[in-house]
């Protein structure tokens, strides 16, 4: 089964699917948590949620210091490859010790278009496993087509 925690931008989407994994604790993966600059948005931190380990995912164009080679961006945002890779890695150790649900926040534009975590979910929604995705409202059909995902149910976040 796959779930689909869905809202509107800034509608707690991520606050609803970390509420979702303290439910019960079973499953792991990872969640964006954003990361501000006195009234600014820095940047977004990817968190393994069985562990809680932090990592710098995402850096807004304004903050970045080529601290990274970015290779892809979504909007103004500037992905760290290395954090990335990290999460593709644990993501598909999962999938071979089939953990489950695996989460993973979030899948959208990016995706669509080939890049961002395209190929890991790819493999997460091959495995059968069940899954927790974030996807914004305005997206949730694009996914569902572009994937073909089965057996979905849908939750709105809290707002």
């Amino acid at each position: 089964m796959i779930k689909i925690v869905t809202g509107k931008i800034n509608s707690k989407k991520t606050t609803r699917m970390m509420d979702l994994y303290l439910a019960d604790r079973q499953g792991d993966g990872f969640i964006s948590l954003k990361v501000m600059s006195d009234q600014k948005v820095y940047g977004y931190h990817a968190m393994k949620l069985s562990s809680r380990e932090k990592r710098l995912l995402m850096v807004h164009k304004d903050f970045y210091l080529s601290e990274f080679f970015a290779i892809e961006k979504i909007g103004p945002y500037l992905i760290h490859p290395e954090v990335k890779k990290w999460i593709e890695q644990d993501i598909e150790k999962m999938i071979q010790k089939k953990v489950q649900p695996i989460y993973l926040d979030e899948i959208g534009a990016l995706e669509l278009g080939g890049l961002g975590f395209d190929s890991i979910f790819k493999k997460m929604v091959s495995s059968n496993l069940d899954l927790i995705i974030v996807v914004r409202e305005d997206m949730i059909d694009l996914v569902i087509k572009h994937y073909q995902l089965k057996d979905v149910t849908i939750l709105k976040s809290s707002l």
